[in-house]
């Protein structure tokens, strides 16, 4: 059953980055059972034939309920007492598996609160060890992870606290500086290629020119300043980038968010899709997290922090050519 787990995570991940570059009147098309902040019950005797996603929502399956899918949770509640012919994965929230639930998948859970009754028929593999996908680390800044396998409770604690302080500085963003973060979005929208181009040669040079500043000594305050700019500049281009992300969701449901919902949201989506994938597909690696930094401080140079829109100057048109001598 991994590979359902890897088919759905590719799903939630195509939704959630490809969607950045889509324009707004193509977002209607989406998953009938996509369920966002509301309250879903399968009741006895429904049938559900296809995958079922919860984005901080409550999902109850009642007992003689069939879900014919797989199904992913990204923060919320779900309580299953009826049949789930498919896997199960869950961060963040609750989970809640009764007596005459019968699953035949595997459970992946991170950073979730597990009530499993010992009567539950479960065929598959119940995992709950997973690394918290919520932490991201600066570019060439290294923090060690303390991983609390003793009691999940600690686990669960950890992993609310990252997507916490991520979705509070994103919202707070979306408070005080809206202007600025949608002027990175748009840059970062717009011009992929040369705010990924300067993104990546900051990344790269930057980091280089503030060790030689600091060999020096007597310009080591100079060369911290930098050091936290360059964080700065990183953690406001993901930000940006994530509050686009949330904006496009609620055009998808033809609605407008408030700026601070949009930006906590799309923020939770985006830190769990650049780091869930490094678990779950260890092919890409730290792919996408390189990506969506380069492209997020690029945005952020480009637009010195949101202060000033990038523009593109068009090429002259070449004056027309005379008409041919008779």
């Amino acid at each position: 059953m991994k590979h359902t787990s890897y088919k759905i995570f590719a799903l939630i991940t195509i939704i959630s980055l490809v969607s950045l570059w889509l324009p707004k009147p193509t977002q209607a098309a989406i998953p009938d059972r996509l369920i966002v902040g509301s309250t879903f019950t399968l009741e006895d005797g429904e049938i559900l034939n296809e995958d079922l996603v919860i984005i901080g929502g409550q999902v109850i399956l009642q007992e003689g309920s069939t879900v014919n899918g797989s199904i992913i949770l990204l923060g919320g509640r779900l309580e299953i007492s009826g049949k789930v012919d498919g896997d199960i994965i869950v961060a963040g929230g609750s989970l809640d598996v009764t007596s005459s639930a019968q699953v035949t998948g595997d459970i992946t859970t991170a950073g979730t609160s597990l009530q499993r009754d010992p009567l539950a028929d479960i065929e598959g593999e119940v995992t709950t060890e997973q690394e918290g996908p919520f932490f991201v680390t600066p570019p060439g800044v290294h923090i060690p992870q303390v991983t609390m396998a003793v009691d999940p409770f600690f686990t669960f604690i950890g992993f609310v606290l990252r997507v916490f302080l991520w979705a509070l500085l994103a919202m707070l963003l979306a408070l005080f500086m809206p202007n600025h973060l949608s002027a990175v979005a748009q840059t970062a929208m717009t011009q992929p290629i040369v705010a990924g181009g300067l993104g990546l040669l900051t990344m790269l040079i930057l980091p280089l020119m503030l060790i030689i500043i600091a060999l020096t000594i007597l310009l080591i305050p100079i060369s911290l300043i930098g050091v936290l700019l360059l964080v700065i500049a990183w953690a406001f281009g993901l930000v940006a980038i994530g509050t686009e992300l949330g904006q496009r969701f609620a055009g998808i449901f033809k609605t407008q968010w408030h700026p601070a919902l949009a930006a906590g949201l799309g923020t939770f989506l985006l830190m769990l899709v650049i780091n869930g994938s490094e678990a779950l597909i260890p092919c890409l690696g730290l792919l996408p997290k390189i990506i969506v930094s380069v492209l997020g401080v690029g945005a952020v140079t480009l637009t010195r922090f949101g202060t000033q829109p990038y523009l593109v100057v068009p090429s002259p048109a070449s004056p027309p050519s005379p008409p041919p001598a008779e």
